[in-house]
């Protein structure tokens, strides 16, 4: 295989063309806005948008963030990362922006490829050995659709999707209701808060929320981004420490998350704000998990953000009926309600063999189906810190396209995904959310299965215990990778095949 095509320039489609360019192969990334970047695109985030991730944390492994960059990068600092990637490993001139792609399929062992250039309208046709897709799990806004809203539309009321409030001048002197209570909602409430007349916040469910600081002293990288702190969950496959926490040393487990929970009621004063969650914070925590925006809950405290814990019954031509019976009257509604994933490209036929009934997609390793042929995807294994979790897949996929990794037999397979799937219904339910692709809070476990498969070791240094306490370090994988160059280059490493292991022990 020689040709590459690559759907999608962002964290993702930047990590795949790279791995596969430094290995050698004809690398051509689609991109269908004017710019790179995917959701860190400037325009797509909203408004004093940050990571949910610490900077060191959420860097690629061979290149650092700036010193300078916030703790918690920016929206304009993530996207001047990404751009700077991409000129540092010479990777712009594969790329093609304003490129959409229309369709493909797959014939004579190869993929055809069908797009169309935004500025031009202009038709392109391609062919491609093998495809990579790297759209992510937020690739299409969705926004509700709610009886009445074509006449409170009609009468001026307006209605956005959190990504549109790209300036707080469309917030600024509106009497604001923003709808949901993921990161995006809260971060716009409380924006809205200080810049609207007022700011009203609808949601159906109260969910935890972690601080930048524990106890306004502990980042919460060192709480939440560790392999011990991973331990503390429940897999479909534990480790041996796994097994003797969660069986004679579960009433720990126990303890532990009702600290956290306390820690958190406390210190954000959760009964005074109505919003103690009903569920318990283990089973929330995953790639949703939101931080909380500072100020957000002194704010829904002194009533400068009117939280209402009820859902849209219907709009009219004055406002929006609560199925509470409230009603309220915005001159603007913010839906916080994130994003679909869609697959435009691909049709039914296509989409049935990759995923189930219920849109749950059925991926080895979140990468690659056998039953698909010459396609892989690259970030659809979302993560606490998925700038890693998408370069080790890119880097993984790199290895099997080129032969050095095994996959096990379809029965194999198939059987895993079926321990999966009980484990995600019986234990885990929180794991079907983003259509199964969210790896968190496995986050370790699943790149150890990534680095074994490629015959790579998971640790960096001998210090086993320093290992397991300290959070993520991106630098660790640079360590760990073996690096490919072209196929003329003064070196290629090349490790044994590796056959990629399956557990079917389940819990």
């Amino acid at each position: 295989m020689q040709t590459i095509g690559i759907i999608g320039a962002g964290i993702s489609g930047l990590a795949a063309a790279k791995a596969f360019k430094e290995r050698g192969y004809k690398v051509t990334v689609f991109e269908k806005a004017a710019a790179i970047g995917g959701v860190w695109d400037r325009n797509r985030f909203y408004i004093n948008v940050t990571t949910q991730t610490t900077k060191n944390e959420y860097a690629y492994s061979d290149f650092p963030m700036p010193e300078h960059y916030h703790e918690w990068p920016t929206g304009d600092q993530m996207n001047q990362y990404l751009l700077d990637y991409a000129a540092h490993f010479d990777l712009n001139a594969f790329i093609q922006c304003d490129t959409t792609v229309l369709d493909m399929h797959y014939e004579e062992e190869a993929w055809h490829m069908v797009t169309r250039d935004k500025r031009s309208g202009n038709m392109g046709s391609h062919i491609f050995d093998f495809v990579v897709v790297c759209t992510g799990t937020f690739h299409e806004k969705f926004v509700p659709e709610f009886p009445g809203t074509d006449d409170y539309l009609a009468a001026g009321g307006a209605i956005l999707h959190s990504s549109d409030i790209t300036d707080s001048k469309l917030l600024q002197g509106k009497d604001v209701a923003v709808v949901g209570f993921a990161k995006s909602a809260t971060d716009i409430a409380t924006q809205a808060a200080d810049t609207g007349a007022s700011c009203t916040l609808l949601y159906r469910k109260a969910q935890w929320k972690v601080p930048r600081f524990f106890a306004n002293k502990i980042n919460l990288k060192y709480l939440l981004f560790s392999r011990f702190s991973e331990a503390f969950f429940v897999p479909y496959r534990k480790t041996g420490f796994q097994k003797i926490l969660h069986s004679i040393g579960r009433p720990l487990v126990w303890a532990q998350w009702r600290a956290v929970e306390l820690l958190l009621k406390k210190q954000f004063q959760l009964k005074k704000c109505g919003m103690i969650p009903e569920h318990r914070i283990e089973e929330q925590i995953s790639c949703s998990l939101g931080i909380a925006p500072e100020g957000f809950y002194e704010k829904v405290r002194s009533r400068r953000i009117n939280a209402i814990h009820s859902e849209i019954e219907c709009f009219t031509t004055d406002g929006i009926v609560l199925k509470n019976g409230a009603r309220i009257q915005p001159d603007l509604v913010v839906m916080g309600t994130g994003y679909r994933q869609s697959l435009p490209f691909l049709n039914e036929k296509y989409l049935q063999l990759i995923s189930d009934e219920r849109g749950q997609f059925r991926l080895h390793r979140n990468i690659v189906n056998p039953r698909l042929p010459g396609l892989g995807f690259v970030g659809f294994n979302s993560s606490l810190f998925s700038t890693l979790t998408s370069e080790i897949a890119a880097n993984w996929l790199a290895e099997y396209v080129g032969g050095r990794i095994q996959l096990p037999s379809q029965g194999c397979i198939v059987e895993e995904q079926m321990v999966i799937e009980r484990w995600k219904k019986t234990v885990r339910p929180i794991s079907s959310e983003f259509s199964g692709l969210c790896v968190a809070p496995f986050n370790f476990q699943h790149l150890d299965q990534l680095m074994k498969d490629m015959g790579l070791k998971t640790w960096a240094g001998r210090n086993i215990l320093y290992n397991f306490f300290k959070p993520i370090n991106p630098g660790d994988y640079h360590r760990l990778l073996k690096r490919f160059r072209s196929p003329g280059g003064a070196e290629k490493e090349k490790g044994p095949v590796k056959k990629g292991s399956v557990a079917l022990s389940g819990e």
